[in-house]
């Protein structure tokens, strides 16, 4: 929303004509103020600091779930007798889900509330990571994967919906900084959980009817925990006062508002004394049907409403780049280190690495050196994150994604000439650090560039369209070309990092800006 622009809004259900500025509009010994100035008078205290913690550690919570099969899929692949192409399959099932998912639980929020839809998909993602953990088959593996990644695909986005629009705006660039460095601790201790149980293949129990449970599935239950517990630590939050604006429930957001400011462990008693002017919202809050149609409605917005569209087009092509790059990588390398390990080869993509289900079934699994390595990279993102924080603010998010973006793609490029173990996880380690910093820019200029009424919704179709796509394209391009032309999926990954590195300057820098 333009300053100094006036636009119809809705106060306490009546119609009324105001202007909305920086500054608080006063009349009849009552204050005016825009949702950023009302969400300003709760200040900035203790509950947003515990506020980012929790929600920082279902961000943790989120990467262990999405990373942990990855760290699977060298014995899974033994024991379950899969190809490449079948691994390749079993990843992108689970993006498959979070394709569905991040539509769903994006329009979902839009119209019944973010908190709700948080709840929800820690709900099922937690079910259905315990029940794949007891997969004894890979088609029920790749089910259980699927509706598992249909519950995670709405919680990254939708912690960063919440967080950025119950934030003050001075403080949306650092504190979005300790959301997105939680997604470091995420990579860092499922690396770590893989290092302590998958070595451990003596772990093997097998009942008379052949059910087996062994390290990999202990590391898959593990792995639910942290979302079991952060879907706990959710019913502690309250509705984000934006949504509750947008649905026509002006009292409840000052509710909101004044609990927060007690919660910050201020002392004086609040000033209620204002009215809260905001624009006229169009979301729905009944029944199943009516929901259905909001969904309809909201993502009909995100193409008919041309600065939204603009917005949304650039971003999502920008995300789509990052994707395809960041997880093909990701959820292959852990495999290409271990072949390398298996046959003494000097590259990631040396043409004497073994296929999935040949020498390395007959190899050690139990192989600590791979898990170290990948345990490095997640370390390696710590400087960048580093980075992040002392700079969100100081050149925007914009110049910041478009940068790091370049620079990860030319990272990418010299893993392909690297000729030694060491220098390939050298450069895997670069690549994390700087990565990093892409997406947390990413993340949080593509949260704050949308309106409230369809940032939900456009964080969701992004995910489900420029996200989630991307990583399902990915994870198949690997599995079908590692063992035969690695170097092409590679090369690619190079170039779509550094395109969309560049076009990124077609976006607006939202540092300290209201939001809409």
């Amino acid at each position: 929303m333009e300053n100094d622009e006036e636009q119809e809004n809705l106060l306490d259900g009546e119609d009324c004509l105001v202007t909305h500025n920086d500054h608080d509009i006063r009349g009849g010994g009552v204050r005016r103020l825009s949702i950023d100035k009302a969400i300003e008078t709760a200040g900035f205290g203790r509950f947003h600091i515990f506020m980012v913690i929790v929600m920082g550690w279902a961000n943790s919570a989120d990467t262990i779930e999405l990373l942990s099969i990855s760290f699977v899929l060298p014995q899974a692949s033994c024991e379950l007798h899969a190809t490449d192409l079948e691994l390749g399959f079993l990843t992108a099932v689970g993006f498959a889900g979070m394709i569905i998912g991040s539509y769903f639980w994006g329009t979902f929020a839009d119209i019944k509330g973010r908190i709700k839809a948080l709840l929800l998909c820690q709900l099922v993602n937690a079910v259905f990571i315990v029940l794949s953990s007891v997969s004894q088959n890979l088609p029920f593996l790749i089910c259980m994967r699927l509706f598992s990644g249909f519950g995670v695909g709405g919680t990254a986005p939708l912690i960063f919906v919440y967080v950025v629009e119950i934030l003050p705006a001075k403080h949306r660039g650092k504190m979005t900084a300790v959301l997105s460095f939680c997604f470091m601790v995420g990579q860092i201790l499922v690396a770590g959980m893989a290092w302590l149980i998958l070595p451990h293949t003596e772990w093997t129990w097998t009942t008379s009817t052949g059910f087996t449970y062994n390290s990999w599935r202990i590391f898959m239950l593990l792995s639910s925990l942290p979302v079991i517990s952060s879907f706990f630590m959710f019913f502690s939050f309250p509705e984000s006062p934006r949504h509750l604006i947008q649905v026509g429930r002006v009292e409840d957001a000052k509710a909101v508002i004044k609990r927060i400011y007690e919660k910050n462990g201020n002392a004086r008693p609040y000033d209620e004394n204002y009215i809260i002017t905001h624009q006229r919202g169009s979301n729905s809050r009944g029944s199943m049907k009516e929901i259905l149609s909001g969904v309809g409605r909201n993502t009909v917005a995100l193409v008919t409403r041309p600065k939204v569209r603009f917005r949304f087009l650039i971003s999502s092509i920008v995300l789509f780049c990052l994707s395809f790059s960041y997880y093909g990588l990701t959820m292959w390398f852990p495999t290409l280190l271990e072949r390398m390990e298996a046959s003494q080869g000097t590259s990631v993509c040396d043409d004497k690495l073994p296929a999935a289900n040949t020498s390395k079934c007959d190899g050690d699994l139990s192989n600590n050196a791979v898990y170290f390595d990948t345990f490095l990279q997640a370390v390696s993102s710590l400087p960048g994150n580093v980075l992040y924080f002392l700079l969100v603010d100081v050149i925007g998010r914009k110049l910041l994604t478009g940068v790091s973006m370049i620079l990860t793609g030319i990272s990418v490029f010299f893993i392909w000439f690297v000729s030694s173990h060491t220098g390939s996880i050298v450069l895997s380690c670069v690549f994390a650090g700087v990565s990093v910093v892409s997406w947390n820019a990413t993340s949080l200029l593509t949260t704050e560039i949308f309106p409230t009424e369809l940032r939900s919704t456009a964080k969701g179709v992004q995910g489900a369209l420029a996200n989630r796509v991307a990583s399902v394209l990915a994870t198949l391009v690997f599995g079908a070309l590692v063992s035969t032309y690695c170097a092409v999926p590679i090369l690619l990954m190079s170039c779509l990092l550094i395109s969309g590195g560049i076009i990124t300057y077609k976006l607006p820098n939202t540092a300290n800006a209201s939001i809409e």
